[in-house]
């Protein structure tokens, strides 16, 4: 077998990860490798946007941390150099049979800005813009490096220190990265959404195109360009919807890269749009973009103190203020595929006409589905 050799980008990335690429790009390239290694998602989920998604591969001894926002990848920690082999240059420098020694380290990536003992980690972390190295220091030499501005190029015992760590990140500073732009363009652009009593529209703020709930299939594809994928209602085992022959005649035109599905009737013409928020928790986690939608209803009556905006952060308990609802709202229970899977039922409420938006147990928005009013 063929072993992987990742070439380190500081700034940029590490192998087959970019910084600013989406969750759903990152888990692309994880589960694409032969073999496929496991990897676990940890998030707050009781408020998934309160700290940082990180995706954990143990065996490869490295992490992803995303931007909870967003969903882009800002960071690439190895808490673990030897497990992948990963190269600077024609060089590798870690993950080979020899380690990485402080100045095996210091000689390839060049002269840096003095580095600085770090108390928390108990290591030596030597910096560089765009990305940094650890070198853990033993407990009987840490006063050497707590107070002062020597290199660790040798302990007194005669010992070099060793590589343990790497971060690969977006500016100078690895305790607060920078975000780093999308690798996509148009990635997680602003959508704004008019909610109205005649029609529904939607302008895609950065690529300068709209669309608009009645419109024909040829329509909506000459702004928004062609679906990814066709999925019509007959293929949905969780649907009991049918007539003569076994045909349903409603279909969706999936567009995972902008995070929504348009739902076409038997007329042809754009009876839904489903707005998706990759929501963690989620049975569609991952198949989807996020979408950054700006929802404005125009003719609802709005409380005039509250915002009649919601975003996909906006919780589901701000939403029915916006709405003038406290308790008399009932939900349909929405189970995601027949409890097939661990992540729970949600639930979905219709507070104006046109609108219905699944809410997740923590009280999150998981998809926005916009409905013509005729």
């Amino acid at each position: 077998m063929i072993r992987e050799v990742w070439r380190i980008e500081l700034g940029v990335g590490v192998g087959p990860f970019r910084l600013g690429a989406s969750i759903a790009e990152a888990l692309h390239a994880l589960k694409t490798r032969l073999p496929v290694h496991p990897f676990e998602i940890s998030y707050n989920a009781v408020d998934p946007y309160k700290r940082d998604v990180v995706v954990d591969s143990a065996e490869d001894g490295f992490r992803l941390h995303f931007d909870s926002i967003r969903q882009t990848l800002k960071s690439i920690e190895f808490y673990n150099v030897n497990r992948v082999a990963l190269k600077f240059g024609r060089v590798v420098i870690f993950g080979g049979d020899i380690a990485a020694t402080f100045m095996s380290v210091y000689n390839l990536f060049g002269p840096t800005f003095p580095g600085h003992y770090d108390a928390a980690e108990q290591s030596y972390i030597l910096g560089y813009q765009g990305g940094c190295v650890k070198f853990p220091i033993p407990a009987e030499y840490r006063n050497l490096y707590e107070n002062g501005t020597d290199l660790p190029l040798e302990f007194p015992n005669g010992a070099t220190p060793a590589a343990t760590g790497l971060t690969v990140f977006m500016g100078g500073d690895y305790w607060s990265p920078g975000l780093p732009a999308p690798t996509k363009k148009y990635y997680f652009e602003e959508i704004e959404v008019d909610v109205g009593k005649k029609h529904t529209s939607l302008v895609f703020t950065g690529r300068k195109q709209r669309i608009q709930l009645g419109w024909s299939p040829q329509e909506v594809i000459s702004e928004i360009g062609v679906p990814v994928s066709v999925f019509r209602r007959a293929e949905d085992p969780n649907d009991g919807a049918t007539v003569a022959g076994g045909l349903v005649s409603d279909y969706f035109h999936n567009y995972p890269h902008l995070g929504l599905d348009v739902l076409y009737d038997s007329m042809h013409r754009a009876s839904k749009v489903i707005l998706k928020t990759n929501a963690l928790g989620h049975p569609d986690f991952g198949a989807y973009n996020k979408c950054n939608f700006q929802l404005n209803f125009q003719s609802a009556e709005m409380p005039t103190k509250i915002s009649s905006k919601i975003t996909p952060e906006t919780p589901w308990k701000d939403i029915r203020l916006v709405f003038g609802r406290v308790s008399d709202l009932r939900p349909i229970v929405h189970d995601n595929g027949l409890g097939l899977h661990p992540f729970g039922s949600s639930l979905c409420y219709s507070p104006t006409p046109g609108c219905i938006f699944e809410v997740m147990k923590n009280g999150f928005i998981a998809s926005v589905t916009l409905t013509s009013s005729s």
